[in-house]
């Protein structure tokens, strides 16, 4: 045997054994595993307090106490797993010190009867490769069952699950597993042929075929070429990408891994999000865990085929996410965006040919050469085929990341999966900054229907909105947050976009007239018409859907009412006297001395001359005496 043959298997040798490993890790037959969810969602709440007093904890019986990843219940965090030897698992939410007996008792062995969030059971004990292999069987808290019961789970089912720093658990769920099936049964051309006929398209935003930008790559004939992870993920509301990064990073490895493979190149970045330090953590171990393991680096698992793969943290620009600003970037230059063409795909990184995709479209290449075209095909719609990640946030029951069905319906996913009742969703913030601000309705999640609604997937923020909020308020929010982005490289944008601001800020105080809507509107459009780049040509979604969907809430603007009673400028407040039990809070609080005291049946009042609409006096009442109003809105 050559040296050649002899190191690939040492590889695959070392690929079995880690698997072997990763199962024991996983599904215990002698022992209790508590998994405790500590991405960021779940540090927020106080998940590292929790498992640092569950390993303090001494244990009558053997019990492993583990980190994973975003189960993507994010409302739920802190959430704990406790996984018994015979497969029973035990899910308890919301935790804190003050409950963390009952998942002590849970794991010596005595059944929770209160506390407990849901039981599952695993379909077939001792394999837990994604969360498909869970069943629920009971729920103590209703909605639990209901998040998760419309999803398809296909690259989020290891996320909660794993150990995203354990290698070997990745392997145990069929990690790595594509990467053995292209290096060794598939040519270069053969994965950009499944990636074809499974109708991929790109995850970060626009929807484009992933397999068309890798095939001029591929044909091109400089040899020199490069791939980026696009992990620059700047929308509000948005962190499909962070979970990933910091729940199952392999996954996203891998997939980077064999798109240097389908396009040729040998040289791969990641460019992340600098605040995402969780991730970015996550990440570096993942490469130098892959590296020990003949996964990355030199001749891959004993092949021909070598792979170096750099992170490079943003600058934190949300215009560096633009992949023309991104490439400027990851050279060391300022992030400016440039005219294309010449795309990336022909003449990007250095000049040469570069493809990007962003994380969410990474991680499903691995699924797709494993289980084929037709299998991904099988959920979705014919243009938009395959799962979609989307974040639920806002004014929502149940918050967090979910994976759907593209063309899902959007009741399913507000109403069904969120928990929040139609009656009290005003509006739908979709795609981020750049997105659109829709009406609610019943309508299906893909890229054809949101841009016929005039708005955009981007990259699946779902922001939702309840009749309190101001969406006149939020666009001029949005539109001061894309002036402050803009990179200044062309005038329209630019300067535009302050113009646009100065015309917000006239609005919300109500200072304007009626005629300003329309010269808001043209210029919205001259911007989206004439800017250089992506960002300056969708800053104006913000504006130009509230104004189709919402124009008679600007209307009302013009004459100094904000039927949200949110902008400051146009609310007034007002005591209740028969209500009034004189306990003087309202006094003590306002900063401005707009309570004022005085003698007979009307002892406080608030003289609106000196108010500054802080709310303090509204929100410290403790006896709801205190009512706001702008104009006839109560």
């Amino acid at each position: 045997m050559d040296d050649y043959s002899e190191k690939k298997q040492a590889c695959l040798s070392n690929l079995e054994e880690l698997a072997r490993i990763g199962k024991a890790s996983l599904c215990p037959a002698q022992a209790v595993r508590i998994s405790i969810g500590l991405a960021t969602c779940g540090q927020a709440v106080g998940a590292m307090d929790l498992k640092e007093r569950l390993i303090n904890r001494q244990w009558d019986s053997t019990v492993q106490v583990v980190s994973v990843g975003c189960i993507g219940a994010c409302y739920a965090e802190p959430l704990v797993d406790v996984r018994m030897p015979d497969g029973i698992h035990y899910f308890f939410g919301k935790m804190n010190s003050k409950m963390i007996w009952h998942i002590i008792r849970t794991a010596e062995g005595e059944v929770p009867t209160q506390y407990f969030w849901a039981i599952a059971k695993e379909r077939q004990t001792g394999v837990v490769r994604s969360f498909a292999d869970l069943e629920i069987v009971k729920v103590n808290l209703g909605g639990f069952d209901e998040f998760f019961l419309s999803q398809v789970k296909r690259i989020s089912g290891r996320c909660g699950l794993i150990d995203p720093a354990n290698l070997a658990e990745y392997v145990a769920t069929g990690g790595y597993l594509a990467l053995k099936k292209a290096l060794f049964f598939l040519k270069p051309k053969d994965i950009i042929a499944f990636v074809a006929d499974s109708g991929l398209r790109g995850r970060g935003g626009a929807g484009f075929l992933a397999a068309s930008k890798w095939k001029i790559t591929a044909e091109s004939v400089d040899p020199i070429r490069f791939v980026v992870a696009n992990a620059d993920e700047g929308d509000p509301g948005a962190y499909m990408d962070r979970v990933l990064l910091e729940s199952d990073p392999q996954a996203v490895l891998e997939g980077l891994i064999l798109t240097s493979y389908a396009v040729g190149a040998s040289r791969a970045y990641i460019f992340v999000r600098h605040e995402y330090s969780l991730a970015v953590s996550a990440l570096r171990h993942a490469i130098e865990c892959a590296k020990q393991a003949g996964l990355l680096g030199q001749n891959i698992l004993g092949s021909d085929f070598s792979l170096r793969v750099t992170v490079i943290e943003s600058a934190g620009a949300f215009v560096c996410g633009e992949e023309t600003s991104m490439l400027q970037v990851i050279e060391g230059k300022r992030g400016t965006p440039h005219l294309r063409p010449p795309y990336p795909a022909v003449s990007g990184l250095k000049s040469h040919p570069t493809i990007i995709n962003n994380v969410e479209t990474l991680a499903n290449i691995p699924w797709i050469v494993l289980n084929g075209a037709k299998e991904y095909r099988a959920v979705g719609t014919q243009q938009s085929p395959g799962t979609k990640l989307f974040c639920l946030t806002g004014d929502v029951k149940r918050t967090g990341f979910i994976e759907v069905p593209m063309g899902i319906s959007s009741k399913i996913v507000f109403e069904k999966i969120g928990g929040t009742r139609a009656k009290k969703i005003k509006a739908l913030q979709i795609g981020g900054p750049a997105g659109g601000i829709l009406k609610y309705g019943d309508f299906n999640m893909d890229y054809e229907t949101l841009a016929s609604e005039g708005g955009c997937l981007g990259s699946g923020g779902l922001v939702v909105l309840n009749f309190r909020r101001c969406l006149v308020d939020l666009a001029r929010h949005l539109i001061s947050f894309m002036a402050r982005e803009s990179c200044g490289r062309c005038t329209i944008c630019r300067d535009g976009l302050k113009k646009l601001e100065s015309m917000f800020i006239t609005l919300t105080s109500g200072k304007a007239e009626v005629k300003i809507l329309d010269e808001i509107e043209e210029l919205s459009h001259v911007i989206a018409d004439l800017s250089l780049c992506g960002l300056g040509r969708t800053s104006v979604n913000s504006v130009l859907t509230t104004l189709r969907y919402f124009r008679s809430e600007y209307i009302e603007h013009t004459k100094g009412v904000c039927p949200a009673i949110f902008c400051k400028a146009m609310i007034d407040f007002e005591i209740i006297q028969s209500q009034c039990r004189d306990c003087r809070s309202c006094y003590v609080v306002c900063p401005s001395g707009a309570v004022s005291a005085r003698s007979g049946k009307q002892r406080f009042f608030v003289d609106l001359k000196l108010c500054i609409r802080c709310w303090a006096c509204y929100e410290t009442c403790p006896f709801a005496c205190i009512k706001s109003t702008s104009g006839d809105y109560v």
